[in-house]
This record gives structure tokens, sequence and C-alpha cells, in this order.
């Protein structure tokens, strides 16, 4: 950390051997900045991203002088960067983590954070503020202002949301002059048939995609024997060939994001109508956000429900509201159904069980820690209290081995297990209801487990607490595909979609195969067309399904190449 008075001097003695990065969003930079800063409006879940490098964050500007300065960091002996007011370094994460990809690039200069941001040093030497926005290449400065103001969506600031503190209301059908895209504090190229985007920063891909996707090869479990690999289906051979090294996987995954960026383009540039029916098509306009004015509602700023697969909450009045960040989910070849949701903050806590209740579920799945470094990624819901009319009661709490050779859990190799009791006070009459919550702490956000078995085991437990709840439960209804009617399982990790879309990719994948392999061993055809056929991709087209009901369901290549590596582990153990 480095205080005003010290950043001052180095401004003054050093200015031009001096990098000062901004990361206010562009409407702040634009009002008043600090002589000789370059900003940054970039989402800040990019920023947090190792694989989000500089040469993705030199793209951001285009061309012109904004970007000719910053490329200055090779030559720079300092790099300070600010916000808007944070004081403490554990309040730095993000600065710190853009500091790091400095570092990783082997630039060797001092790296420091303004103490008390923008705010204290703006107090301090007014002087030494400005307020005009730097000339940006082949743009004029009337194009430059409207495009600051595009770039103020949910997501320019923060990427996460206090509990208690409302965002500014925003309208998605906000009308801007014609002009350019902004990201990285400068004018972008927008072709001349889309006017600016009013939420550009909100929609991933259009900075996530610069330089394609990448390319990761699938590892293949070692229980694939040759006698497996020749059983498998062909979509799957195609992926396990250890000559294709990923790049099958890396072309789908890449057509699944530009799927995503042409829904999000179209679901952010006006309103339109809409149902709300599960499993249905929306109406006139296929897509649209919901919830964006809902700011103390929403965990992060970029990830939202569409608005016809939301869950409503019941039982409103005119003066409350029925809105939840959570969506109905399921594959169009599969019964298994889920409810996709953020980690619930304290302003959601009565709204999170209010939907356990409403929608009669019996099953939580949690794919994350409370705190991932610094940073809070799900408040602990889970506690004994009153929710509203609801009265919930931790029962007991306990840890699983992810190794079913040991007989007690190790240091990382576990899951938590809670049981609760739930009653509702406006419905005396109705029993207690019985409520479990699986927890998998030892995932990490945009990551991977450990191993593709430990994803695999978790399913497994998670089938046995479903077949406990219905009475269904037998020595092989592991064997066996989900029947319809299904409760839902309500699957978090802490946006909803990354982990969530992963683990509920596979898990209803294995779902798919199961299906397919008590159809063959029957004489009757009386299933649709897919289940006789091998060559259709189960896991490129859940995702599909999924990308289709909530953003970002499966959110890296990594994490989509996860769900082939663990349903070929599923095949090679169960063959």
């Amino acid at each position: 950390m480095v205080t005003a008075e010290r950043c001052l001097e180095i401004l003054r003695s050093s200015q031009s051997e001096t990098l000062l990065l901004d990361v206010r969003p562009l409407l702040q930079f634009t009002k008043a900045h600090i002589k000789g800063s370059l900003n940054l409006c970039i989402p800040t879940t990019l920023l947090k991203r190792p694989s989000f490098n500089l040469q993705k964050v030199e793209e951001t500007f285009g061309t012109g002088q904004d970007k000719s300065n910053f490329n200055r960091w090779r030559s720079s002996t300092r790099i300070i960067v600010y916000d808007s007011s944070t004081s403490l370094p554990k309040d730095a994460a993000l600065l710190v983590s853009l500091l790091q990809k400095f570092t990783r690039e082997g630039w060797k200069g001092e790296s420091l954070v303004l103490t008390g941001g923008f705010s204290r040093f703006s107090t301090q030497f007014p002087d030494w503020i400005e307020s005009s926005l730097p000339p940006a290449s082949s743009s004029s400065s009337s194009a430059a202002a409207a495009a600051a103001a595009a770039c103020t969506s949910p997501n320019s600031s923060s990427s996460s949301t206090a509990p208690g503190r409302a965002k500014n209301n925003l309208s998605i059908s906000l009308t801007l002059p014609t002009a350019p895209s902004i990201a990285g504090g400068c004018v972008m190229p927008t072709p001349s048939s889309n006017p600016v985007n009013p939420f550009f920063s909100n929609i991933r891909q259009n900075v996530d995609l610069i330089g394609g996707v990448g390319q990761l090869p699938v590892t293949l479990p070692a229980a694939m024997d040759e006698a497996t690999r020749r059983s498998l289906p062909a979509w799957l051979s195609r992926i396990a060939n250890a000559e294709d090294a990923g790049k099958t996987a890396a072309v789908r995954f890449l057509n699944i994001e530009k799927g995503e960026q042409s829904r999000m383009q179209q679901a952010l540039s006006a309103p339109g109508t809409s149902t709300n029916i599960e499993g249905q098509t929306p109406g006139k306009r296929p897509y649209r956000i919901a919830g964006i004015e809902k700011g103390s509602k929403n965990r992060y700023n970029n990830i939202y429900p569409y608005d016809h697969c939301r869950v409503k909450l019941l039982d409103t009045t005119e003066s409350s509201c029925d809105y939840i960040n959570a969506s109905f989910i399921r594959s169009s070849r599969s019964h298994k159904r889920y409810i996709a949701t953020q980690a619930p903050m304290p302003a959601t806590f009565n709204d999170f069980w209010r939907v356990v209740w409403e929608q009669d579920v019996r099953l939580i799945v949690m794919l994350t820690a409370e705190t991932d470094g610094a940073q809070v990624k799900c408040h602990p819901y889970w506690r004994s209290a009153d929710y509203g009319n609801l009265r919930v009661q931790l029962v007991s709490e306990g840890a699983i081995p992810l190794d079913r050779r040991q007989c007690e859990p190790s240091e990382t190799g576990y899951f938590i297990i809670r049981h609760f009791s739930m009653t509702n006070s406006k419905e005396p009459f109705e029993p207690p209801r019985e409520i479990t919550q699986i927890q998998y702490s030892d995932w990490p956000d945009f990551g991977t487990p450990a191993k593709p078995y430990h994803l695999l085991r978790l399913i497994e437990e998670c089938d046995a607490v479903v077949s406990g709840s219905t009475g269904r439960s037998s020595p092989n209804h592991q064997d066996n595909p989900d029947p319809a009617g299904q409760r839902r399982v309500i699957v978090h990790c802490s946006a909803g979609c990354g982990r969530t879309g992963t683990f509920c990719t596979v898990d209803s994948v294995i779902d798919m195969l199961k299906r397919q392999r008590k159809a063959s061993q029957s004489s009757d055809r009386t299933e649709p067309s897919w289940v006789y056929e091998d060559t259709t991709d189960l896991v490129a087209s859940t995702v599909e399904d999924f990308r289709s009901q909530r953003l970002s369901m499966v959110q890296s290549l990594r994490q989509f190449v996860l769900c082939y590596e663990s349903i070929l582990e599923w095949w090679a153990t169960h063959t």
C-alpha cells in the first residue's frame, strides 16, 4: 500500500516511469481522475482470472493513445493502482490480482495500491485531479462521452454486492446515441448496424472471447483400458482420441460461448414479452434479463436469470417482490430437475428458504467454500433460525470421505452433510420436512476438483439422498435413470453458474447414459430417437440446453473439459 502523500511524491519526481491505473467505472473516471491515470473499465470477474492475462487486457484498449500508454508497463519502474476508497489490504484483493498479472509476465518493478483510493487522494490534492476524458483513438469527445455513459453497467465497479446495498436502477431499454462500445476505458469498434450496448460489460464473452478460448487436452482415467475405449459411444470416442488433444472440445465450447454472446446481445437490447413456464420456449422476444434493478438481491452484478425460466416467489403481495436470483434448469433429455441459484446472502436468506419450502426441495447441493482468500463466496444460511415464517433447525452435521476406502475423512478429501428440520408457521398442520444439504468446499472458483472421481462421488451421494427422500431406494437404484416427476434439487456455488452448471451437466449426462443402456436391453423402442443412437454429443448439447436457461452454465473451458473427463471416468468404472 502507498499513502496519498507518497503517491504524489512519486508522480512529481518520476511520472514518466510510473503507470497509474484507475479501475473505477468509466463514468466516474470521466468526471474526475488523477492526472496521468489510465482507466480499466473491465468486469471484475475477468480481472480476477489468471487466464485473463495482460495481452487480453491490452486488447480491450483497441488502438491509439490509451493502448500506447498501457504498453509503458514494460519500461515502468512502478505501477500504482487505485479504486474509489480501498484503505485496508484485506479489501484490496482485486487490485492485488491485477498487479499480479504484471509480475507473472516477468515485470520486476514496484507494485503499489493507493491507500484510500481516489477519494482520499482527491480530497488531499485537488490540484492533481482532472475531469476531461483522455483522448481516444479515432473517436470524437462526444462519442466517447456517450460511450462513457454506456459503461455504467452493473459490473463495472465490483463483482459482488454487499447485502442491503442497492445499485442504481437501470433500464434495459436505455437508448443512447449511436457510438462505439467501451472496454478498458477507450472506444472499441462496433458494427455500424449495432448501436452501443449500455450493458456491454455484462456480456462476458465480449471480452472473454478475445483471443479465443484456448485448448486443453482431455485426460483419460487410469481405469480406461483398450476394451473400454472401444465400447465408448461415438461422440465420446472422438473426445477421448489422443490425437485430438482437446481440439474438438475447444471448438464446441467456443460455439457455445458465441451462442450465449448472441443471446445476451439480444436480451440486453430491449424489453420484450416472455413466459415463465418451465420447459417452454419464451414468447415474442426469446430472451430477456430479469433482476438488474434488484441490487441488494444479486450477489454479483453480471449474473442474472432469464425472465422466461426464473424462479418466482409465490404468494407475494403488490408491495412485495417475487424476485430471487434463481433459475429452473433441466435438460431436454433427462428427467432430472434443478434450481440453479447464487449463494444466499443475509438479504436473501428468507427468500432462499421460501424457495426450498414452496418448491418442496429436499436436497441442497453447495459447491463452494464460505470464503476464497479475502472474498466471501457464500454466507452461512444454514444456521438454526426463523427465516420469516419458516423455522429451520440444524439437526446434525458430519463429514463423509470422498474416497470410499477411507474410514475417516482426510484433511481435504471429504464433503459436509447437514440435516435440517423445517416447519412453516403459516401451515401449522403441515408435518416437518427433512432437508439435506451436501457441501463440497474443495472446488475453487473457475477451477475444477482435484479428481473427476470426487465429482462422481458427490453425485452418487446426492442420488442416494434423492432416492431416500422419494422412497425408491433399492440396491440397484443407481443403475436406473431418474423417473419423471422427481423433486427439484437446489444447486449453488457462488454465482450459481460455473461449478453449478458443471455438476448439473455431469449428473444429467450420466442419467442419459443410464437411459440409453436401459433402452438397449429392452425390445420395446418407445424412447425418443436419440436414445438409440450414439452420435449426439450429450455433454455439449446439455450445456447448450442449460445456457438457454441460465447465463454461463459451465463457465470455462476447464470446467467443460472436466465434464468430459468425469463422464469418461464414469464409463470406465461402470462398464
